[in-house]
């Protein structure tokens, strides 16, 4: 973040969100709910947050979603098991989040 290029120190919130192991989720159906998406990605372990990606006027799932796990292992777990899953009528493609800004 620009504050570290400055010399100062990152706030623990910063440090504590690049550090936690982020999943991409995508093709989502439309209907994906937010309830859907914890019951898919919780069984793998504790998820600190959870994005899904809605339109700001329909309130109707964009097709991804980011889920954010307290542990690297709980990630590459759901990585692993859900890429290539075959959720409703949709196969879902799961990656490494990449870092904002890049």
């Amino acid at each position: 973040p620009p504050s570290i290029r400055k010399g100062e120190v990152a706030n623990d919130t910063t440090r504590q969100r690049d550090e936690n192991p982020t999943i991409r989720v995508s093709n989502l159906a439309e209907e994906t709910s937010e309830k859907d998406s914890q019951d898919l990605f919780k069984p793998f372990g504790p998820v600190s947050r959870i994005y899904l990606a809605k339109d700001k006027n329909t309130g109707i799932s964009k097709g991804f979603a980011y889920i954010t796990y307290n542990r690297r292992e709980s990630a590459e777990s759901a990585l692993q098991t859900l890429h290539r899953y075959r959720y409703g009528h949709l196969i879902l493609q799961v990656e490494w989040a990449k870092p904002s800004g890049s």
